[in-house]
């Protein structure tokens, strides 16, 4: 979509800028990180500003971006790929505050970048390991190719387990036959994670987790209209009668059924910190905009019908982020004690409640807030409106809203019925 007018004051302009929200959010957020976290926090914010932003053309998509960030090892920092086992800054709690810092300076970049790098990154890390495996995760996570997950069918969303994708094992490779939707990356990507199951009647027992790259025939892919996100590619993938060989694998057959699972925790917890920066980044906008804007001959701000729902607004963000923090401590709990099902239930349930929380809290930020800054904030020169459009995405990915209180409704059940027994 072609720019419009810029309506918005110059001094204004000169005040919003990506340096000035990251210096307000770093004193919301430093006093609940420890001191590598402070550092690692600066060091990619300063990057987002040097390198990203200069780069980022919102006429274009952001794939490009992929290899800038590569060159830095931003494309995620889940697990200890490259250099960063040496760093010690990986896990968790570092690829949530490179959503958050990625998030505020293009939440459409951040979108994508968590699909590529830790949705399919993270189950190749894992999963993977032989030679040519390694080789598709070093060229994804180094931002020269892009990546994807094919979970979702047309008549099969939330219930995902019993899937009409078939996998058939012909000895020396498999044969894969699947219509994949809602596939973020697909239309663009070079390697898809993709799920199917060789029994539909089993899908529990005889589900696969394979890697089919773009160049192998009958792979094909379309894209589809979704208007919140136009820089980011999200489409149907077809696979008719593709071979799969036996390297690809990642999940044996009834693996990908206990990977498909053990992922979505992860996947949960990274879209946390992209809606936690999509909240900042609007409450912070607003923040600035309504201490410069004057109406009635003061900063619209001293109007209490303005600052009230923007201090509870901040209340409530400030408050989330903390939880959103603890997620990762969870995560990396769970790594720890891989035996205890006890930690690993209790954080599938507390990654679901606290998706459930940030990314509804980053839609209702993002909504008051526009409402609270007025017509500028539905306009380009902000970037609210962009804000508002990807926090629809970032409630239905992963889950939608109602799924999570689902899962966590599941697990205050069994509470109770293991006190109760």
């Amino acid at each position: 979509m072609k720019k419009g007018v810029d309506i918005l004051s110059d001094e204004i302009r000169s005040k919003i800028t990506t340096r000035n929200i990251y210096k307000i959010f770093n004193q919301f957020v430093f006093p609940m990180i420890n001191k590598e976290e402070r550092e690692f926090l600066q060091e990619v914010e300063n990057f987002m500003v040097e390198k990203i932003e200069p780069a980022i053309d919102l006429n274009e998509d952001v794939y490009e971006l992929f290899k800038i960030l590569g060159k830095k090892n931003y494309v995620q920092r889940l697990n200890p790929y490259g250099d960063l086992a040496n760093s010690g800054k990986y896990g968790m709690r570092f690829e949530l505050l490179l959503a958050m810092a990625t998030t505020i300076v293009d939440p459409e970049l951040d979108l994508a970048r968590v699909v590529t790098g830790v949705i399919f990154g993270n189950p190749v890390f894992k999963y993977g390991g032989n030679e040519h495996v390694t080789k598709i995760l070093d060229q994804v996570l180094k931002g020269e190719k892009i990546g994807c997950i094919c979970i979702t069918e047309r008549d099969r969303g939330s219930d995902a387990v019993h899937m009409s994708s078939i996998i058939e094992d012909k000895g020396e490779y498999y044969v894969l036959n699947a219509e994949k939707v809602y596939t973020t990356n697909g239309p663009v990507a070079d390697y898809f994670i993709v799920y199917g199951v060789t029994d539909v009647e089993n899908p529990r027992g005889t589900m696969y987790q394979v890697i089919v790259e773009r160049e192998f025939e009958g792979v094909e892919t379309h894209r589809i209209g979704i208007t919140s996100v136009p820089r980011v590619q999200i489409g149907q993938s077809i696979f008719k009668n593709v071979k799969v060989p036996k390297e690809n694998v990642l999940g044996a057959q009834g693996g990908g059924y206990s990977n498909l699972f053990t992922g979505l925790v992860a996947e949960r917890d990274a879209i946390v910190g992209s809606s936690l920066g999509v909240a900042w980044l609007t409450a912070i906008t607003g923040l600035i905009y309504t201490n410069l804007r004057e109406q009635f001959g003061q900063q619209i701000y001293q109007f209490q019908g303005v600052q009230l729902p923007i201090t509870q607004l901040f209340t409530e963000l400030m408050a989330a982020t903390e939880l959103g923090l603890q997620t990762g401590k969870e995560y990396q709990k769970s790594l720890k004690y891989p035996e205890k099902t006890d930690i690993h239930k209790y954080n599938a349930a507390f990654s679901s409640g606290t998706k459930f929380l940030a990314s509804n809290l980053a839609h209702k930020i993002n909504y008051e807030m526009q409402q609270l800054i007025g017509g500028i904030a539905f306009t380009d020169n902000l970037r609210v409106e962009k804000a508002l459009a990807v926090s629809h995405i970032q409630e239905i990915i992963g889950g939608s809203r109602n799924i999570q209180l689902l899962l966590t409704s599941r697990a205050l059940r069994d509470v109770v019925k293991n006190v109760l027994k």
